[in-house]
């Protein structure tokens, strides 16, 4: 079987009343399988004209480096990972910084549902926008199939669909408003490490 690297993801700003609305209807189509608390340091640019963004993360207290290529809003991105040790986040987020991409620093509390047809659904909030995503990791020959099952599920829920103009708009209100520039400056570390810190008591305080 070939590796599954294809991010195929649909998006879908919400409002507040809407958010609630999914979560009761996500429930009924499936089952809240996590609820994560996520710290990214994300990084935006291009390498040999293809646009790339890189991140650094640390989710429920696990921490992983994440490898984004394609057309930034795109529903069909190569995604690659890798979990690193809580002890090399700090040292990955120099390396990357040695890029000179632009940096964000964002929070997120996520919802996921896993639903039929290796369909999971994403709930995001960030505390002045909330959103939606419907993911399948699919290689080349699922991609058709299953961007038909995840457009099927879009109209069961009755949601629109971003193009890539619309969540490439979304994505920079959230820039503007949520997340925070990262500059690489020892104010700018000691601040993400105070943050982190908090991220990775995440995973004491919940056993695993």
């Amino acid at each position: 079987m070939k590796d599954k690297l294809i991010e195929l993801e649909l998006r879908a700003e919400v409002s507040l009343r809407r958010y609630k609305n999914l979560i009761n209807q996500l429930a009924v189509l499936g089952k809240l399988h996590s609820q994560a608390k996520r710290l990214s340091v994300m990084y935006f640019g291009k390498i040999n004209g293809k646009q790339i963004d890189l991140r650094v993360r640390v989710t429920n207290g696990n921490c992983e480096v994440v490898v984004k290529s394609g057309p930034f809003g795109s529903p069909e991105r190569i995604e690659i990972s890798q979990k690193i040790k809580p002890e090399q986040f700090l040292g990955m987020v120099k390396i990357f910084e040695q890029f000179e991409f632009t940096t964000k620093v964002g929070e997120r509390k996520i919802l996921n549902y896993s639903l039929p047809n290796h369909i999971t659904a994403s709930l995001v909030f960030t505390g002045l926008i909330s959103y939606i995503e419907l993911e399948c990791l699919s290689n080349f020959s699922e991609l058709k199939n299953n961007k038909h099952n995840l457009m099927k599920l879009a109209r069961q829920l009755d949601i629109k669909i971003l193009n890539a103009k619309e969540f490439n708009l979304l994505c920079q209100r959230l820039s503007d408003s949520v997340d925070w520039a990262f500059e690489g400056t020892a104010a700018h570390y000691k601040k993400l490490s105070t943050i982190f810190n908090q991220y990775l008591k995440l995973k004491n305080n919940s056993g695993s």
